[in-house]
């Protein structure tokens, strides 16, 4: 008779496995399934109110509980803080504020480990909060990440002995992705916060800057002008101004500072401001006006260091415009359908000191068209890196109908640019255009 064990027999099993875990069970295989289920769902959720009510109902598929909380640490008042309370599945307002080693949650958070009380009556350490009247059982677990206390998970129950080494097993395994939402969550938030102060920073500083632009229609006697002011993102480097010369004289400016964003903004402010403060004492010739701002500017030694300037003073009674240049596209002239560039340049302001500018003078006649833009204008690109160019706008301003408005040469030019371009979401350049038409109407008598 063979007495050697048999397969299956429990002497056989201790003979060649005795260190052989037994398989899992089906229900431990549902129970891991739901685990990742659960890490995977929570680890997505980033708006906060959805994640604590979501934790709530995932840990009360796993554990089964009476009262629920989930403290956060914060770091500056160097306590945990209740951001959900949960009693009987129904949230409940109640504030909480528990410093480390004080109550079983407090010792669990400062020890950086679980702590499952089979009977907190019978501990020294618990201490009763608001509805807890009841509680017999508690498992507090810690939310650490990297050794960094996140927050706890605190459940408790009305019976005693209530949670098992299976659920603190289960929940110690969780409570690291938990901690993972939670931060991830806590860094979403901050996010947005910041973006939403940045946004409103940005959008007062956008609203700054339209109110130090020109409001309304500037008259100036036998001109009709437009102007179309397109900024690339909230806070432009253009900007345009017109001003008051007297009886029968205007002066006019188009600039485009280097860079964009909120550095150039501010820089065409100060040119802006600088413009104005000067000519408001001062009705000097166009060609002294870039030479002062040149000056000022060079010795602000700021960065962006330079910006495009075309400055023109109108006189109505000669019917004459004269033009200094630093540094910007040249103005276009349509005259009789021929169009061509006003040769005048000059050197950017900003860059060096004791530049010297030169001007042109132009006798402006009936129907006579001037554009003064940025090279936002001319720079356009379409999807094949194709710039809009001086060449398309020639032959868009060569095909005006006889007495085109300022206003539709502008919104021509404006809705051209567009086209070309297939209206990117995010432009290249700041777009800005002062479009001059000389009208019929007679110059007024000298006084």
């Amino acid at each position: 008779m063979d007495d050697s064990p048999k397969p299956g027999s429990s002497g056989y099993a201790a003979a060649t496995s005795p260190k052989m875990s037994p398989a899992p069970s089906f229900e431990q295989d549902q129970t891991l399934s739901l685990l990742l289920e659960v890490s995977r769902e929570l680890t997505s959720i980033l708006a906060r109110d959805e994640l604590f009510r979501r934790i709530a109902e995932r840990v009360k598929k796993l554990v089964d509980y009476q009262l629920f909380s989930v403290l956060l640490w914060n770091e500056q008042s160097s306590r945990l803080e209740a951001v959900i309370h949960v009693h009987s599945d129904q949230p409940i307002p109640e504030r909480i504020h528990v410093p480390l080693f004080k109550g079983i949650t407090g010792h669990a958070a400062g020890e950086r480990r679980c702590l499952c009380i089979d009977d907190v009556r019978l501990d020294p350490r618990y201490i009763e909060f608001p509805n807890s009247e009841n509680v017999r059982s508690e498992l507090v677990v810690p939310l650490l990440l990297n050794d960094r206390l996140i927050g706890i998970l605190d459940l408790e129950s009305t019976a005693v002995a209530a949670f098992t080494a299976e659920n603190q097993r289960l929940l110690n395994i969780l409570s690291s992705y938990i901690a993972i939402a939670l931060e991830n969550s806590r860094l979403y938030a901050q996010t947005k916060d910041s973006e939403e102060r940045l946004q409103h920073d940005l959008d007062t500083a956008r609203e700054i800057q339209r109110q130090l632009l020109p409001k309304g229609k500037r008259e100036i006697p036998g001109l009709d002008l437009a102007v179309a002011y397109v900024p690339a993102r909230q806070l432009a480097g253009d900007f345009y101004d017109f001003m008051s010369y007297g009886a029968g004289r205007g002066a006019m400016a188009l600039g485009d500072v280097s860079g964009k964003g909120t550095a150039a903004a501010l820089y065409a402010a100060l040119a802006i401001g600088t413009l104005r403060e000067y000519t408001q004492d001062h009705r000097c010739w166009p060609e002294e006006m870039l030479s002062v701002l040149n000056k000022r500017l060079s010795a602000a030694q700021m960065m962006p260091n330079y910006v495009a300037l075309l400055f023109a003073v109108y006189d109505a009674n000669l019917r004459q415009l004269i033009i200094a240049n630093g540094g910007a596209p040249r103005p276009i002239l349509v005259r009789n359908r021929q169009v061509a560039e006003v040769q005048i340049d000059g050197t950017p302001l900003g860059m060096f000191e004791g530049i010297e500018y030169d001007t042109v003078t132009l006798h402006l006649e009936p129907d006579d068209i001037l554009v003064f833009a940025s090279d936002g204008i001319l720079e356009s690109t379409n999807e094949n890196a194709e710039q809009f160019g001086f060449e398309r706008l020639s032959a868009l301003l060569g095909e005006l109908p006889s007495g085109a408005s300022a206003d539709s040469i502008s919104s021509a030019i404006l809705n051209a640019t567009d086209e070309f371009s297939g209206h990117p979401a995010e432009p290249h350049d700041d777009r800005t255009l002062v479009v001059v038409r000389s009208t019929a109407a007679a110059p007024p008598t000298k006084s």
